[in-house]
């Protein structure tokens, strides 16, 4: 079987970030893979981590990005494990949109603006920053280690939300339509929510083993 037997995706829990609008965001005078998770984030974490040792016991392997939220939420879920770090794991990075306010821009660079328009969320790539598509080539690329290194093992990762949504319209074969649709929407029924547990399971008895979504939880709903 040449995938993990099980592969669960933990959304980091809420951070500093989640709790500032865009343009607060574009103000705040950290980097983005700075932001420390909020009160209310390590109880998620916390409450997320009890919901995994019930559920699955200790996991073989453990990834997180090189980002702070995703290190500490991992760090509350699995104390005192073995984690790697990995930076194909990262969120999209967002350019100038990190450190510039919408109106920044379209007083600056308003053929950005045009341009981001024009193009729409999925191939827009703003300057210094990554489109989904380049997101993308890095899921790949993660997903090949999941294959070659983890067949018949459990594995845990804590992701973001565009890496997770693209690591979903790649294995789950989604179009560009559906995922951004969803993501625009938020309509993903919990998915996209803070320390949100998505699993997939491999089906041994296939002749043509391959992950297969199995749902989401969000452990901490309705708790805090």
């Amino acid at each position: 079987m040449p995938w993990p037997r099980t592969l669960v995706l933990v959304r980091h829990a809420e951070s500093e970030g989640n709790v500032l609008t865009a343009d607060q965001r574009a103000e705040y005078d950290i980097g983005t893979h700075e932001y420390a998770l909020t009160e209310r984030g390590r109880k998620q974490a916390e409450i997320t981590g009890q919901y995994l040792r019930s559920a699955y016991g200790v996991f073989d392997a453990r990834y997180v990005s090189y980002y702070v939220r995703s290190k500490e939420t991992m760090a509350i879920m699995c104390p005192n494990e073995k984690v790697y770090e990995d930076p194909r794991l990262a969120e999209a990075q967002r350019g100038i949109w990190h450190t510039m306010t919408g109106e920044q821009i379209a007083l600056t660079y308003p053929g950005e603006v045009v341009r981001k328009k024009r193009e729409g969320l999925y191939h827009y790539r703003p300057w210094g920053g990554e489109n989904w598509p380049d997101v993308e080539l890095r899921v790949h690329s993660f997903l090949s280690t999941l294959h070659r290194d983890y067949e018949d093992k459990s594995v845990v990762i804590v992701v973001h939300g565009h890496w997770k949504i693209l690591f979903q319209r790649l294995v789950d074969r989604l179009s560009i339509e559906e995922v951004v649709r969803r993501y625009d929407g938020r309509d993903l029924g919990g998915e996209l929510a803070n320390a949100s547990v998505t699993t997939y399971t491999t089906d041994q008895s296939s002749k043509r083993p391959r992950l297969t979504f199995a749902g989401t939880v969000v452990p901490w709903e309705g708790v805090i």
